[in-house]
């Protein structure tokens, strides 16, 4: 049987790990979720190793190209872990994986950031790769990824977009990078969680934003992320600003009174009167799906 080409996305999470399969014409071939658990079982390269195979196995394909996603800082060469605070994973466990997965499927593989992800899923997703776009994922952190001529832009040393831990947060508080007084101390799921158990509340954190109760607090929550998204517009000039996160998915979030705040921070007359604020998409496999148009895009 005449086996076609294909290109591979996997975004691994501390939960589950997702998977697709994209021929050269953009077409899913497969989409596939599996606990990262199962995977971690016989060790990381052998649980990645096997995953792979059997999807490759099964659709009778040969990958041109295989992207990896991860909630982590990657080095330059897009090859080895810096470090990977919400993964309960070695960061030495990494060693050799893209080694291995090369000699077994040669083809090249890449390890990426996550939020890199989701930011390529989006500019394909909503057709603007031509434009230069920022993307603000507020969920457990302050996810935030540049798209510019045509790609994710890393920077000069593979780390750039780290909005969550500019010096903008309460100096008292030691983030999990090491430092003090990064934004998510400010701007984050876990901040907005801490609040919520704080109040030993009889709702749903789900119905946090629609609570009178939270308005004080919804109040500065927005102010300081409006205040860090307007710095990034002013640094960068984009087309789009793209909005999105499990956070901002939640009932009731004020997104309106965030582009507010944002627009009221950025720079007159431009950027302000010229750039584009756009919801982000929400989708379990948007990463994955990423992942693999990373892949098929850096193979043309």
């Amino acid at each position: 049987m005449h086996k076609k080409s294909a290109y591979l996305g996997v975004d691994m999470g501390a939960t589950h790990t997702r998977l697709c399969l994209l021929d050269q014409d953009n077409n899913i071939l497969e989409l596939k979720k599996i606990a990262t658990n199962n995977i971690m079982e016989k060790g990381l390269q052998r649980g990645m190793l096997n995953l792979i195979t059997d999807v490759v196995e099964e659709k009778q394909v040969f990958l041109n190209r295989a992207v990896i996603g991860l909630p982590a800082t990657i080095s330059k060469d897009r090859k080895n872990i810096l470090s990977t605070p919400n993964l309960k994973v070695k960061s030495t466990e990494f060693s050799g994986l893209v080694s291995s997965l090369q000699e077994e499927f040669g083809c090249p593989v890449e390890l990426e950031r996550d939020v890199n992800l989701q930011i390529t899923y989006d500019t394909f997703h909503m057709s603007v790769t031509d434009k230069t776009v920022l993307g603000c994922y507020l969920g457990s952190g302050f996810g935030f990824s540049i798209w510019l001529n045509g790609d994710v832009y890393t920077g000069a040393h593979g780390v750039a977009g780290e909005l969550g831990h500019i010096p903008y947060g309460n100096a008292n508080v030691r983030c999990g990078c090491g430092n003090h007084g990064c934004l998510e101390s400010y701007v984050s799921g876990v901040y907005l969680k801490a609040e919520y158990d704080a109040q030993h509340a009889d709702y749903e954190i789900g119905d946090f934003f629609d609570q009178h109760c939270n308005e004080a607090f919804i109040s500065q929550f927005i102010a300081h992320a409006g205040r860090a998204i307007a710095t990034t517009v002013n640094l960068f000039d984009p087309d789009i600003v793209l909005l999105g996160g499990g956070v901002m998915d939640m009932k009731g979030f004020p997104y309106n009174a965030l582009r507010k705040s944002v627009l009221q921070h950025t720079r007159k007359p431009l950027p302000h009167d010229e750039v584009t604020f756009m919801k982000a998409t929400s989708s379990s496999f948007n990463g994955a799906t990423g992942a693999a148009l990373q892949a098929l895009n850096h193979t043309k």
